[in-house]
């Protein structure tokens, strides 16, 4: 039997490593699934992105494996020979990347894939065996790109809403485990990878009181292991008669199903929002910095909030607990 004849499976490199990177491009994995007649992909990401996670309700998601990169096993020169050799070991018939780092063109073609699609340009694009007429062009949003790439071989690429959907049996734990607190559910994600995303303590709590006191309900803290503290100071700085419950560092499973059980999401410009608009959840994004301008556009869940004098480094500081609590009654979701 010839070796072509025994390869199968696709796999899809998505490498970014933010969890709101992944949001981004499960459109992408679900166009590509449906695509090919396998019906299924793997995917090689980050662990950072938590995609064993965020993808285990997907049946279009057969695996997922991890790149190790800066630093792991797959740096350097030894690294992406590495790469190659294990990617060779799984055989599979063809390969998408949606990235256009050298390194996992050339691993795929070491690895001797016998298809493969991607967003590479310049002497890259050689090693490509699927690729559109026109070069994806540079420049543009990452998930623009792979955009282009995947129309430009005559895929369709939607993006239901909810676009993420938790197992039912998630869903019923989270009723369980929170049925003592008071409807709404109202989040708050308290968490931000960079300092200039932060709107800070002293403003999450005086939101937390204001909607606590003006609708009911309970109020959830998401954030990660940086911010135990911080939830902590909100939980007791918020006045209010509702109950203000942080939830650091869960089971992203056990995010994903409270969110769909949540009335409204107020964040920060992290993936924790990205996770939200992705689940249906009306989410109002503070937004201060330019570099946020794509994100407050792509998902029509996502409500963003700017500050009043304009996007600058220190713009999210700038943002009032009253401007968000009227963006929130303009939305009419706690009506």
């Amino acid at each position: 039997m010839s070796e072509p004849s025994v390869r199968e499976g696709v796999l899809v490199v998505q490498p970014l490593p933010g969890i709101g990177d992944m949001v981004w491009h499960v459109p992408h994995l679900l166009a590509i699934a449906r695509h090919e007649p396998e019906g299924r992909v793997s995917v090689l990401t980050k662990a950072r992105s938590l995609s064993d996670q965020l993808l285990a309700g997907l049946s279009e998601v057969s695996e997922v494996l991890w790149v190790e990169r800066k630093p792991g096993r797959h740096d350097g020169v030894r690294g992406l020979l590495r790469l190659a050799s294990e990617l060779r070991g799984r055989r599979y018939r063809k390969v998408w990347i949606l990235h256009d780092s050298s390194r996992y063109t050339i691993a795929a073609w070491l690895a001797g894939i016998p298809h493969r699609a991607g967003i590479a340009s310049g002497w890259q694009r050689l090693l490509l065996t699927d690729r559109p007429a026109r070069p994806v062009p540079a420049g543009v949003h990452s998930v623009e790109r792979a955009n282009r790439l995947l129309q430009g071989l005559g895929l369709q690429i939607s993006r239901p809403v909810p676009l993420v959907v938790p197992p039912e049996q998630s869903r019923a734990e989270v009723r369980l485990r929170f049925s003592g607190l008071a409807r709404p559910w109202l989040i708050l994600g308290i968490g931000s990878s960079e300092a200039y995303k932060q709107w800070g303590a002293e403003n999450f709590s005086m939101l937390a009181g204001a909607l606590l006191n003006g609708y009911g309900g309970s109020c959830f803290l998401l954030g990660g292991r940086s911010e135990e503290h911080m939830a902590a100071s909100i939980r007791h700085s918020a006045i209010s008669q509702g109950a203000v419950v942080p939830l650091i560092q869960q089971p992203l499973q056990e995010i994903i199903a409270l969110l769909a059980e949540a009335r409204l999401f107020v964040g920060n410009d992290t993936g924790m929002l990205n996770l939200a608009a992705a689940c249906g959840v009306p989410s109002i994004g503070l937004f201060g910095h330019p570099i946020s301008a794509w994100v407050a556009s792509s998902s029509p869940c996502i409500h963003p909030v700017y500050p009043p004098a304009g996007l600058s480094t220190e713009g999210v500081r700038q943002i009032r607990p009253q401007l968000v609590l009227q963006a929130i009654e303009r939305l009419g979701v706690l009506e």
